[in-house]
């Protein structure tokens, strides 16, 4: 019954995301010296975001991209209620981060390509029956299932600790979805993932859970080209600032540009800030691509 009623909420709302003039400062950790030395000075705060202001509609991708540092994490685990902003407002299918987390976390799910939270003396089956718990599901052997019948998973009662990097993946994914969540929240979840399992990944999102399912996404990335051919929307964020959001033909104009790639448009708006080597090399790769 909840879920008809959320999901009725989320048809309603013009936009499942919206975020205004968000901000967020962190103070650095004390390094050992210090700590020994009483040494308190001189702790001066990182700004990880700086008013940043957007909104999404449902079932589209949304990519988040910029290098390492870029504030990209702090969006998501703000999005996700794990941490609250300094400054600002976020609205998720009309409802106040920091106010109704309840009702927000009973919408989302948050994937990460770090995740360690599985237990990896127990199955993926007894993982994932574990989490079902917490969110108090109606018939959870069911809806794992479904979820083991639709990721074609077939080791599903074999230990955690013995999965493959892109089998772990695929039970982050699963974990994600068990509360069937309207918006997915992915932290450079192919990260760690080959060529190969991380095209089908990206591929499965996409047709499965967005084009069939109507899912909303937004994806983080520092990898321009992987983003390019999975997201619908791309935001580039720089130094915790979002300097442009919009399609790739929107992005392509507002630098007078209709052939750029996104890690050209990058480069433009940022004016080349504090690239990462591997960023350089790919904007360089695809300048040749194109004069080939």
């Amino acid at each position: 019954m909840v879920y008809y009623q959320e999901t009725e909420q989320i048809n309603q709302v013009k936009y499942i995301l919206e975020v205004d003039g968000l901000s967020k400062d962190f103070i650095p950790p004390l390094s050992f010296r210090k700590l020994i030395g009483l040494d308190f000075r001189h702790r001066r705060q990182t700004r990880a975001l700086e008013d940043v202001s957007f909104s999404l509609k449902k079932g589209k991708i949304l990519g988040v991209l910029g290098p390492n540092g870029a504030g990209k994490t702090t969006l998501l685990k703000i999005l996700a209620t794990l941490i609250l902003p300094d400054k600002g407002s976020v609205l998720i299918n009309g409802w106040s981060v920091g106010i109704d987390d309840n009702k927000i976390k009973s919408l989302i799910g948050l994937v990460s390509s770090q995740e360690r939270s599985f237990y990896w003396r127990l199955t993926g089956r007894q993982n994932l029956e574990f989490f079902a718990l917490m969110y108090d599901l109606e018939n959870p052997g069911n809806k794992i299932e479904e979820l083991f019948d639709l990721f074609e998973i077939d080791y599903q009662d074999n230990r955690f600790d013995s999965y493959s990097t892109g089998m772990k993946q695929k039970f982050a994914l699963m974990r994600g979805l068990l509360n069937d969540p309207g918006l997915l929240l992915l932290d450079e979840p192919t990260r760690s993932l080959d060529y190969t399992t991380s095209l089908n990944f990206r591929n499965f999102i996409k047709e499965n859970l967005v084009l069939e399912k109507g899912k909303t996404v937004v994806f983080t990335s520092h990898n321009m080209d992987e983003a390019m051919h999975f997201c619908d929307i791309f935001m580039i964020l720089h130094k915790g600032r979002l300097y442009a959001m919009g399609t790739l033909d929107e992005l392509r104009k507002k630098i007078n540009n209709q052939t750029a790639s996104l890690g050209e448009i990058f480069v433009k708006l940022t004016e080349g800030e504090s690239l990462t080597r591997s960023q350089k090399s790919e904007v360089r790769s695809q300048k040749k691509k194109r004069k080939n």
